[in-house]
């Protein structure tokens, strides 16, 4: 066996310490993103057309509209643009995780351990940053959610696109990219901006939990615990800019027709409380709710498995 170089091991050193952390922080962000997408599609699909339809529309709540989903449509209906996200989620949670571990580390100069008020910070700048990669996905998704079957009572179906790639060239044709795909990106950095109630009460409830290390740094929390802080952190992102994200999902998923029907951020919010109220802007709160927990469980919880594998 040959004995390796002396130049090879500085730049070996290097790798470990400067590239290799970085990149852990991307393999772990794509298995949270698989797992969030795999966990929480069915719900946000029950989410998304509830939030769409507004109130009056087909469905009386979300106990209703999950029956006539799988009534109508069967399990697959839960499932509908779930291709974009799977593959999509599993990169962009990849990057958010990744851009959030530099982001944090200059805040920090990478010579303390991030408090609270660091991770949060940092969370808004990198949740800006992946809004202009995650405009497309959902915008894509969200049209293909709110598609719907002919129904066994004759109701009129309202499918236009056959899968996201149709979808995508269909909207670019018509519309194009700013006011297409990259329609509703205001209202998608306002959510993703709200990351800072999402990484940082991760972070609040990951010291709450995990134990605490002479040195001061926390330790790696239990499963029980890594599940309990997964499902609260979602509760506590919704909360952050669930009335924003309805706004958004109206915005996406509305008749690709010009001139269009919800036009911005002011439009949008006028004419849902002028025709729902306050209620309008909780429209799908409880099936989002009730996805939160699971989903961001599973998210965290890969994403902290797949941390504990690799090697630091």
């Amino acid at each position: 066996m040959s004995t390796p170089s002396l130049a090879a091991a500085p730049a070996e050193l290097g790798f470990r310490q400067t590239v290799w952390p970085r990149m852990r922080n991307f393999i772990g962000g794509y298995a949270s993103g698989m797992a969030l997408v795999l966990v929480g599609h069915p719900f946000d699909t029950v989410k998304v057309r509830l939030q769409t339809e507004g109130a009056g529309g087909r469905f009386s709540g979300p106990i209703s509209c999950l029956v006539q989903t799988v009534k109508h449509e069967g399990i697959r209906g839960l499932y509908k643009g779930v291709t974009p996200p799977l593959f999509a989620t599993g990169v962009i949670n990849s990057i958010m995780f990744g851009v959030q571990g530099l982001v944090v580390r200059q805040v920090t100069g990478g010579k303390r351990q991030a408090t609270i008020a660091d991770t949060a910070v940092s969370a808004v700048f990198s949740g800006l940053f992946i809004s202009t990669l995650v405009t497309p996905m959902e915008g894509i998704k969200s049209r293909l959610q709110v598609q719907y079957n002919a129904a066994k009572n004759g109701a009129t179906p309202t499918t236009q696109y056959t899968g996201p790639v149709s979808c995508a060239k269909g909207v670019i044709e018509k519309l194009g990219w700013r006011n297409g795909i990259y329609r509703g990106w205001m209202p998608v950095a306002f959510c993703r901006a709200s990351n800072w109630a999402y990484f940082g009460s991760y972070e609040y409830f990951r010291q709450a939990f995990a134990p605490k290390n002479e040195d001061g740094t926390y330790g790696k929390m239990s499963l029980p615990s890594a599940v309990l802080a997964g499902g609260l952190t979602g509760f506590c992102y919704w909360f952050a800019c669930y009335p924003m994200d309805v706004i958004k999902a109206r915005i996406q998923a509305q008749p690709d027709t010009k001139p269009p029907m919800y036009r911005g951020i002011g439009h949008t919010a006028g004419i849902i409380y002028k025709n729902e109220g306050l209620k309008g802007f909780f429209r799908g709160f409880t099936p989002c709710l009730i996805r939160a927990f699971p989903a961001n469980a599973a998210c965290f919880v890969a994403y902290e498995a797949v941390m504990a594998v690799l090697p630091e």
